[in-house]
């Protein structure tokens, strides 16, 4: 066990670090079971809210690019632009709602407010029958998503100590896709069952966003918050000058290589499609499920390593494994035999690195700034990662039709490669971090 100087607690009990959640008096940074014992207990219950929206959102998206296909006659870049313009507005919306939750100093009641947003497009997407209403109603499940998303991952910040919130946002991201592999699952069962009737599928995705609606009731506020609800703390302008100086030249170097690493993930509703070369159309969805199973199973560990050896060096060891991934997928095309292992690992990786290499920038992020613009800076950041995806899923998706899909998975290295050539430029050494917390 280290022994901290008084200095030190007082620089992580400023960031809403030791002491939020009365959890972690005395640490030991060893051991898989023991990080998972050790986590707050509203980080489980928000992770329980994000496994439920995780299944309903995966019960349709793993589908959703199939049924604009085959049932609406969309093209690929019809279906990347549809995936680009929904997601993109998402980013959008969480940049507003962290300054919101910020200045309110409420988390939890902005999350009901945007399950339910979801829970009411989810209802309406059983009944649409064209290109343009399938916009609409994912556009607003989308504002849903970026509604509740921001206060989300600050809430989860606010109750983990800074020097344990990669494994914090590791765990929450490995649970919501547990429950995003089950929705796969679930959505292909469904599929077979009803001969390829995706509106039962869309249909039975209302259910889980009600069970994680009674989920959202166990999270409790973290002290600190609370006592300025009570007016027990008395509450201070989120963004005056003091806080503002923590988003400084080094905050903006991060949130421009996140950006950077965030080009090279185009649509994932591409992946089904590509896996109808080598599938029947009622499994080719089952490629989405080796995504979840990659942020299952690759997310938390990944967390927990960078917690101890260092959240630097496991960005740059994701972004090779974004590399990995696409030589996985572009093999496919270029072997006889087993192409759809190479499909599924290709998949797994992806989605492995993608999910894991957001958590560890989340919590870099919420470390660098003060925990007055927790969400703030985070929807900053998703703000970018809004841009970066749409810029991407475009891009990619024409790529695609004109030129094929190796082509797209080229620029995809492509990015990855720039961004590790940049990393040690724009993002800060561990040493630069440690001397920043003392």
């Amino acid at each position: 066990m280290v022994t901290k100087s008084t200095k030190e607690r007082e620089g992580a009990a400023s960031r809403g670090g030791e002491g939020s959640d009365g959890l972690w008096g005395n640490h030991c940074d060893d051991g898989f079971f023991f990080a998972l014992r050790n986590l707050p207990s509203g980080v489980f219950a928000i992770s329980l809210f994000g496994l439920f929206l995780g299944t309903s959102t995966t019960m349709v998206y793993s589908q959703l690019s199939l049924f604009l296909k085959n049932e609406l006659g969309a093209s690929t870049a019809d279906v990347t632009l549809l995936d680009g313009l929904v997601e993109g507005s998402a980013f959008v919306v969480r940049v507003f709602a962290g300054p919101v939750s910020d200045f309110l100093k409420e988390r939890k009641g902005i999350l009901f407010a945007g399950c339910f947003i979801t829970l009411c497009a989810r209802f309406f997407l059983g009944l649409v029958s064209s290109w343009g209403s399938v916009l609409l109603v994912q556009f607003s499940e989308r504002v849903g998503n970026g509604v509740q998303a921001t206060p989300r991952d600050a809430l989860i910040a606010d109750l983990s100590p800074s020097q344990f919130r990669g494994r914090s946002f590791g765990f929450s991201r490995s649970l919501k896709t547990v429950g995003s592999f089950l929705g796969t699952l679930i959505a292909v069962y469904l599929m077979v069952l009803s001969h390829d009737n995706y509106k039962i599928v869309f249909g039975c995705a209302v259910i889980p966003v009600i069970i994680a609606f009674f989920c959202l009731l166990r999270v409790k506020t973290p002290k600190e918050r609370q006592g300025e609800k009570e007016g027990k703390i008395k509450p201070e302008n989120p963004f005056k000058r003091k806080y503002l100086k923590s988003m400084d030249a080094t905050f903006w170097k991060i949130i421009l290589l996140a950006l950077i690493s965030e080009m090279g993930h185009f649509s994932e509703h591409t992946f089904p499609i590509y896996a109808q070369n080598f599938l029947a159309t009622s499994l080719a969805g089952t490629v989405s499920s080796f995504i979840s199973l990659g942020q299952v199973l690759m997310s938390f560990p990944i967390g927990i390593w960078a917690d101890r050896y260092g959240r630097e060096k496991l960005i740059a060891c994701c972004m090779i494994l974004m590399v990995v991934a696409n030589c996985f997928f572009l093999s496919a095309k270029c072997i006889d035999s087993n192409q759809i292992v190479c499909v599924y690992a290709g998949a797994f990786l992806w989605g492995g690195q993608m999910t894991a290499v957001q958590g560890l920038f989340l919590s870099r992020i919420s470390e660098h700034v003060d925990r007055h613009l927790r969400a703030t800076a985070i929807g900053i950041y998703s703000l970018m990662l809004g841009i970066a995806y749409l810029a991407a899923s475009c891009i990619s998706g024409r790529i695609w039709d004109h030129w094929g899909s190796s082509y797209s998975f080229l620029y995809s290295i492509s990015w990855s490669c720039i961004a590790l050539c940049l990393f040690r430029i724009l993002l800060p050494t561990e040493e630069k971090r440690n001397l920043r917390h003392t």
